[in-house]
């Protein structure tokens, strides 16, 4: 895959669906709301994502791997399946991997929501 490109798409492409997605997540999360793949897909209009695929998964751990170095908090918690409610496999991986104990991967989301909640809507 050419340097320039993140998942077949040009790089300053991306990068600017990261900010849209960020900025949607944010807004979620000051909400105290989740979003679903389908519907983070559909809203992020710089590059054309779907749900299920390569391109979603890592799109996402960048976002999440951006939002623990700078907030200690993984941003895309907040981006559920539609019919579980919560994120999918590739997202405890990734959890795992930046050092988290998914060990119990749902008491470990909840958790993990909630910590992006107290950051981003801040009980008053």
């Amino acid at each position: 895959m050419p340097e320039n490109t993140r998942y077949g798409f040009p790089i300053e492409a991306w990068e600017t669906a990261k900010q849209q997605a960020n900025a949607l997540l944010e807004e979620r999360a000051r909400e105290r709301g989740t979003i679903t793949y389908a519907e983070i897909c559909r809203e992020v209009g710089a590059i054309t994502l779907k749900p299920r695929s390569w391109a979603i998964m890592g799109f996402l751990n960048e976002i999440c791997t951006e939002a623990d170095a700078a907030h200690g908090i993984m941003l895309a918690s907040l981006v559920v399946r539609a019919d579980t409610g919560m994120p999918g496999a590739g997202y405890f991986r990734n959890a795992a991997r930046l050092g988290r104990d998914v060990s119990d991967p749902e008491a470990y989301w909840r958790s993990e929501v909630e910590r992006i909640y107290a950051v981003f809507a801040p009980e008053r």
